[in-house]
């Protein structure tokens, strides 16, 4: 079974995705939500743009100037929820910068999340912006409860299911909202890959039905017809499709072509495609096309901060491993990794030798390969232990677990 982050964290974080993609519609043919008018429209995507491309300053400075616009023309806060979201999702990501800017961004969380709320419930807005008005109270209180879920994990999972049931209220009020698909999505496909007894408990106390295809549809018709969120659910498509089944493998591999035609000079998502291959597709990536395909887009890469400079000196991790060839070229280069991917040599290096041992099966019973599962499977247990005590965000570890114990089995 495919795993992905716990149950309950996951469906938590789709209550707010569906408003911080960058995905945005031409402005001839987009039909805005309820209580949203177009140039807070505008400027929510180019917002949205700049923070999946990782320029944060400039996705923060448009939230402020739309702000401006909500306050003269009554519309819905939704520059509230999008700064309460970037915050949340570098807080859940580890791409604060160090322990004191996380402390530091999450105590600007609270006072967002008031105040957004008290717009909603104190400052008239039409009736039929009342779908919105959901989108944006259940988004703001699915991502506060995916933060607590570590502290405070039963409130954090009674909060997170009444957003999820003000997620579905909103798209039965208005079904072209196809971003709330997003929402519906993950947790079906969440909650479908847990134990039945979990399930059974979840129908019985809140009445809710999962199935695996069923959120797979979800995602999918979000990916096409979403005004904000078609790379948002493409990023969980990425997570839930599974990468041992042919069909949903290719259709992957066609999302990472969209996210970095996209997002083109951003090495997060090219880090992120060599990553699924380390894990999952070796033989492709130990291909000399793999390394003839990456090595020239290194030099194109925004490293303009700290966090594209990270993910590009990961990229040339990568590269060392699967062509040593490259080690003289890009090891003076690289910067030193950071605590949260303290781990991630260590994988590369298991995964490595991982692909010698499976291209090696006629050795089954030579000391040499004997003696090469024992150095992979201290490796794996290294990684493990290296990335259980590296002080990462608890989300972004149970991330790289599964591909730990998906990719690399004992």
């Amino acid at each position: 079974m495919y795993k992905c982050f716990p149950v309950m964290v996951t469906a938590l974080l789709l209550c707010i995705s569906p408003l911080i993609d960058p995905a945005f519609a031409s402005q001839d043919s987009v039909r805005l939500y309820p209580g949203i008018i177009i140039s807070q429209h505008v400027l929510a995507a180019d917002a949205t743009n700049g923070f999946f491309s990782h320029h944060w300053q400039k996705a923060e400075s448009l939230c402020v100037c739309m702000r401006k616009i909500e306050q003269d023309s009554g519309a819905v806060p939704l520059s509230y929820l999008l700064r309460f979201a970037m915050r949340s999702w570098r807080i859940l990501n580890d791409e604060c910068g160090n322990p004191a800017q996380t402390a530091a961004t999450m105590k600007e969380l609270d006072p967002l999340r008031k105040e957004c709320l008290r717009i909603l419930h104190n400052q008239h807005f039409a009736p039929d912006s009342r779908p919105t008005r959901l989108f944006l109270e259940g988004g703001i209180n699915g991502f506060d409860a995916t933060l607590k879920i570590r502290s405070h994990p039963i409130n954090a999972m009674i909060c997170g299911l009444s957003s999820v049931r003000m997620l579905d209220t909103a798209r039965c009020l208005a079904p072209f909202m196809y971003d709330v698909y997003l929402g519906l999505g993950i947790a079906q496909c969440a909650l479908a890959n847990e134990p039945g007894i979990v399930k059974l408990a979840m129908h019985l106390f809140t009445g809710l039905h999962v199935n695996l295809d069923s959120g797979l549809v979800y995602l999918r018709t979000c990916s096409q017809k979403a005004l904000y969120t078609k790379e948002g659910a493409q990023e969980y498509l990425i997570q839930f499709l599974s990468p041992f089944n042919p069909p949903e493998s290719a259709e992957k591999q066609q999302i990472f072509k969209s996210l970095q035609a996209h997002f083109p000079g951003d090495p997060y998502y090219v880090f992120q495609e060599i990553d699924e291959d380390f894990s999952f597709h070796r033989q492709e990536v130990f291909s000399k096309a793999c390394a003839k395909w990456v090595v020239p887009q290194i030099n194109m890469f925004d490293t303009c901060n700290f966090i594209l400079k990270r993910y590009a000196d990961l990229v040339k991790v990568q590269c060392v491993s699967m062509d040593k060839v490259l080690s003289s070229d890009f090891a003076p280069k690289i910067g030193i990794i950071s605590k949260t991917f303290s781990f991630y040599p260590i994988f590369l290096q298991a995964a490595t030798l991982k692909y010698e041992i499976d291209l090696n099966k006629g050795l089954s019973f030579s000391g040499q390969r004997k003696m090469l599962i024992r150095q992979y499977q201290r490796l794996r247990d290294q990684t493990i232990h290296v990335l259980c005590s590296s002080g990462i965000n608890p989300m972004l570890r149970e991330y790289y677990l599964w591909h730990i114990d998906d990719g690399l089995p004992k």
